[in-house]
């Protein structure tokens, strides 16, 4: 009988440990943290989910701002790598006041620039758009040097609903390069892709997976 393949990242644990919508609401930083950016209904609670091995952890909804807080989540491998996703509020939300946009760029500023323990960060866009004037300025952001002494995070593009592309327009998509960073193209049908993803993101805050037991 053939043993079915193990995904790259095998999930052991994951559990939500915590929420904020200020900035003193943040969980102490202790564990690296991967941050995930992108637009409302860009896929990201879709991503986070395969990412993590568990339906629902991170909400889904049809309703563009559903996200209004930052959700971390721990996660641990079969082979003892432990680490914290998380989730920030999407931007773009146009139903929602000024207030609250204005509210929620702040925290997620005050995060991306202030987070000793952010590692890297995954910036997320719809395949079916492309990379726009608000991926570029997230993109920006995340790179600037922070209020406190860390590295810069490292960037990870994903190219979300991919499966809606049609098939000969992909390769100029995922040919592409944004400040010399490669896509990373992601589907949720997709069990590769969701390896291709860890992979990516591992890399990118230099990360390494305990060898496996003999």
């Amino acid at each position: 009988m053939t043993r079915a393949k193990l995904p790259f990242f095998h999930v052991q644990s994951a559990e939500f440990v915590a929420a904020a919508r200020r900035p003193q609401e943040l969980p102490p930083p202790t564990k690296s943290e991967i941050a995930f950016v992108g637009r409302s209904n860009v896929g990201k609670s879709s991503l986070l989910n395969k990412l993590l091995n568990r339906r629902g952890l991170a909400r889904t909804s049809s309703t563009p701002g559903c996200t209004r807080q930052i959700n971390f989540f721990d996660v641990r491998s079969v082979a003892g790598l432990e680490l914290t996703l998380v989730d920030l509020p999407g931007y773009g939300y146009a139903s929602r006041s000024k207030s609250e946009r204005d509210e929620w760029a702040s925290l997620i500023e005050h995060y991306l620039l202030e987070r000793s323990t952010l590692r890297a960060a995954a910036v997320l866009f719809d395949s079916r758009r492309g990379m726009l004037e608000e991926e570029a300025d997230a993109l920006e952001l995340i790179t600037q040097h922070g209020r406190v002494s860390r590295k810069v995070p490292e960037v990870v593009l994903v190219a979300t609903k991919i499966d809606k592309v049609p098939a000969k327009d992909r390769p100029k998509l995922l040919g592409q390069r944004v400040d010399a960073r490669k896509v990373v193209p992601f589907s949720v049908d997709d069990a590769d892709a969701v390896d291709a993803v860890w992979r990516a993101l591992l890399r990118a805050a230099d990360l390494t997976q305990p060898p496996a037991a003999p």
